[in-house]
């Protein structure tokens, strides 16, 4: 019986779908029905993208409501990466990264790189990147939704 008081103690509604799961005391936990990382702080911010998730709450709901999965364009992608610092994805197979890079005269900029490669591309803001980063000849931009695994560094 104590079990049973335990799960229901840690049981919340899943923010985006409304299934009951499984959470610790600060209401974090995946829900198992859609995969949602459920959190207090995504909660307080429902159209901001923050951890542990890369779309915001009420775009979930959304992606959710029109049976697609919580994947996140460019600019999501961008907002991430001002809350994570880095990101990564994948494009035919191979990976890039970004991160938090200084520019010689000290300002900030972002370092756009393949994995395991000594070559990068600087650029001086996420507009700069959106608009210019490429990939071969192809823009990053172009590409975007033939890219997969987007998430921070791993």
């Amino acid at each position: 019986m104590d079990n049973l008081l335990d799960f229901r103690k840690h049981t919340i509604r899943c923010a985006v779908c409304g299934s009951l799961t499984k959470a610790d005391k600060y209401r974090q936990g995946e829900c198992l029905n859609c995969g949602w990382q459920n959190s207090l702080m995504g909660e307080d911010n429902e159209d901001r993208v923050v951890y542990p998730n890369l779309v915001s709450l009420n775009k979930a709901r959304e992606l959710y409501k029109q049976g697609k999965p919580f994947e996140p364009n460019i600019y999501e992608f961008f907002e991430a990466y001002e809350f994570y610092g880095e990101m990564q994805f994948i494009y035919k197979g191979i990976r890039y990264g970004i991160i938090s890079a200084m520019r010689e005269d000290n300002e900030d900029a972002i370092d756009f790189f393949r994995i395991n490669c000594s070559e990068s591309q600087v650029f001086e803001s996420k507009y700069d990147f959106i608009q210019n980063a490429k990939i071969g000849d192809e823009y990053v931009k172009d590409i975007w939704e033939q890219t997969t695994e987007r998430y921070w560094l791993q």
